[in-house]
């Protein structure tokens, strides 16, 4: 068995904590749970967990060009063949390990809201010695963010007023 290095554990977690506090945006991840559908009615239910997570790195969006070729458009135009293009936008994002529960595992059926946008996980790295995942995730234009919105207990302090009378004889 390979004895880990903590040395550079440490350091891993120094630079993530370091980039969360510069670059840190609050995000909810979500993972699918159970799908029925009911073949009568046609509804469709699911289930999911979410997890928010206060301060993840967030970096920029990356734009690439696609192109998408259908046999529609090879047949009907054979001298130029040519495509659709779009243009999505790619978003990386980096998650601490210690910001979710212990066995917390980012897959590909998992999303992740973040500004109000859907974001579909394209493709998680994971960070040596479990210290956090590089998640690369696109952007999913038109669809409904159904956002689960996780109370905070500072909103809910009151401010308590106390009086207290003494008779000093």
């Amino acid at each position: 068995m390979v004895r880990p290095n903590y040395n550079l554990i440490r350091l891993i977690r120094r630079a993530i904590r370091m980039m969360k506090k510069e670059y840190g945006n609050p995000i909810t991840v979500y993972k699918l749970g159970s799908v029925a559908t009911d073949y009568d009615t046609g509804v469709k239910t699911e289930s999911h967990n979410s997890v928010f997570i206060r301060r993840a790195v967030v970096l920029p969006v990356t734009l690439t060009r696609d192109v998408i070729q259908t046999i529609s458009m090879l047949s009907a135009n054979k001298k130029m063949a040519q495509g659709g293009t779009f243009d999505p936008g790619t978003r990386k994002f980096l998650i601490d390990r210690t910001d979710t529960p212990a066995d917390w595992t980012i897959m590909k059926d998992d999303w992740i809201v973040y500004d109000g946008k859907r974001y579909d996980v394209k493709s998680a790295e994971e960070y040596e010695y479990n210290t956090g995942w590089i998640v690369a995730a696109r952007e999913i234009e038109g669809a409904p963010a159904y956002e689960d919105h996780h109370l905070k207990t500072s909103g809910y302090l009151l401010s308590l007023t106390q009086t207290v009378t003494a008779v000093i004889t």
